[in-house]
C-alpha cells in the first residue's frame, strides 16, 4: 500500500518539478518553487507513514532505505544545482570547465569520505539495515554526516546519507554532461551558431515522448557518428524545443516500468502513423482520380 501511494506521490512531484523547471528560468524563483513542491510531497509522505501500523521494525526498512530518499534526493539535488548555476563563471568556457571540474572533485571526495556506506549503497547490501534504516536504532559513528533538522518520527541513521548519494550521483551526471558540452564547443565553435537550427519550434506533446526520441537517437548511434552522449542529446532536444525533459536515467527508468503501455509507445505511434499514410497513398484508385489525402510534396 505505502509503495503504491509513494509511487503516485513521487510521479506527481517529479512531473510538477519538471513543469516548473521548463517554465521558470530565474534560478532563485525556480529553486524556491521546487523546494516548496518537495516539502509538500515529503509532508504528505510523512502523514501516510505515521498512519501505518508496523508488525515489526523491519517493515520500516524499505521506507527509509528507498522510498524517502527517492523524494529527499531532489531537495539536495536542486539546492546543489542552484549553487553551481549561480556561481558558474559567465562567458568563459575555460573558466567554466575549471569550475565544473572542481565541483566534480568535490562530489568524488564526498563519495570517498563515506566510502564504506557508499559501497553498501551501491551493492544494495542489507546486513546492517536494522541499524541504518529503523527509527530509534542506536548508532554512533563518525562515518555519518550531520543530519539537518532531524525528525525522529521520520528519520533514521542513514536515510539522509542515502538521499545524498542519489542526489550527488545525479549531480555528477549533470556536471559530466556540461563538461563534455563545453569541450566540444571549444573544439568546434560552429556548434554555438544559431544558424545551425531551423525556425523556432516548441514541443507540445508529453516530454516522455521526446525522451523516447532522444533515447532512440542515442541507442541507434545516428548523431555525430555515434559519439553524441545521451545527456548531450537530451540537452540539445531541450534547447531546440524549449522544454525540460529531465534526467536521462530517470526517463529511461520510467519507460522500463511501463506495463500496460508499450515501452516505446510514441515511437510506435510515429511508425504506425507514417505507415498508414504510405499505405493510403499506395492504394489503387480505379477511376484514376487522385485521393483526397494527397502525397506529401517536396515542399512540405
Amino acid at each position: 500500500m505505502i509503495q503504491e501511494i509513494s509511487n503516485r506521490l513521487l510521479k506527481q512531484l517529479e512531473n510538477d518539478v519538471e513543469q516548473v523547471c521548463s517554465q521558470i528560468k530565474d534560478p532563485l524563483k525556480r529553486l524556491t518553487m521546487v523546494l516548496k513542491l518537495i516539502r509538500e510531497a515529503l509532508k504528505k509522505l510523512r502523514l501516510h507513514v505515521s498512519d501505518l501500523k508496523f508488525k515489526n521494525k523491519t517493515e520500516e526498512i524499505p521506507i527509509f532505505k528507498n522510498i524517502k530518499p527517492s523524494f529527499y534526493q531532489w531537495q539536495i539535488y536542486y539546492t546543489e544545482l542552484y549553487n553551481i548555476e549561480t556561481n558558474l563563471p559567465y562567458g568563459d568556457a575555460d573558466k567554466q570547465a575549471s569550475f565544473l571540474e572542481q565541483e566534480l572533485l568535490f562530489i568524488e571526495r564526498f563519495f570517498r569520505q563515506y566510502a564504506f556506506l557508499y559501497q553498501y549503497y551501491r551493492l544494495n547490501a542489507d546486513e546492517l539495515d536494522n541499524l541504518y534504516f529503523v527509527r530509534g536504532a542506536e548508532m554512533q559513528s563518525i562515518l555519518l554526516p550531520e543530519v539537518p533538522d532531524l525528525d525522529p518520527e521520520f528519520s533514521t541513521s542513514c536515510d539522509y546519507l542515502f538521499s545524498k548519494f542519489r542526489a550527488f550521483e545525479a549531480l555528477k551526471e549533470w556536471v559530466l554532461e556540461r563538461l563534455l558540452l563545453l569541450k566540444k564547443r571549444s573544439i568546434d565553435p560552429q556548434t554555438l551558431s544559431g544558424n545551425l537550427h531551423p525556425g523556432e519550434m516548441n514541443w507540445t506533446g508529453d516530454t516522455i515522448d521526446l525522451a523516447e526520441i532522444g533515447l532512440g537517437f542515442y541507442y541507434t548511434g545516428k548523431l555525430n557518428n555515434g559519439t553524441a552522449g545521451l545527456g548531450e542529446i537530451f540537452r540539445w532536444l531541450e534547447e531546440t524545443f524549449h522544454v525540460n525533459i529531465g534526467i536521462p536515467a530517470k526517463r529511461f527508468a520510467e519507460l522500463r516500468k511501463r506495463k500496460r503501455l508499450s515501452r516505446t509507445r510514441y515511437l510506435n505511434e510515429m511508425r504506425d502513423s507514417l505507415n498508414l499514410k504510405m499505405e493510403n497513398e499506395d492504394e489503387y484508385v480505379p477511376t484514376g482520380k487522385k485521393k483526397n489525402n494527397s502525397a506529401i510534396s517536396d515542399e512540405d
